[in-house]
């Protein structure tokens, strides 16, 4: 049986490019990791705030997880983002639309 409540459960860390990862948890984004010049890694959590400087991935990937269990409140399951376009009849200046 698999324990949920611990900070890594559910996880998922892709890698976008070389040196460079994301994480997300049940398709929610918790952070990324960018790997400097040096091979240390920092850390950022879910709005790009600085967690950290780490000397290896997992060690910055735990820091995002643990960080984002802390610091961010947890999320209704529909929250949901709802973009909309608006449109208007009146020509606003260095418009392109007329």
């Amino acid at each position: 049986m698999t324990d949920t409540n611990r900070p890594g459960a559910g996880v998922v860390w892709a890698r976008v490019e070389e040196g460079f990862h994301v994480g997300s948890r049940n398709g929610v984004f918790l952070g990324y990791l960018d790997r400097e010049a040096d091979g240390s890694y920092l850390a950022y959590d879910g709005r790009s705030r600085l967690v950290g400087r780490f000397p290896t991935l997992v060690a910055g990937m735990a820091a995002v997880t643990s960080a984002t269990v802390e610091t961010r409140p947890a999320a209704p399951r529909d929250e949901e983002i709802v973009l909309r376009q608006v449109r208007t009849d009146r020509e606003l200046p260095g418009s392109m639309v007329r």
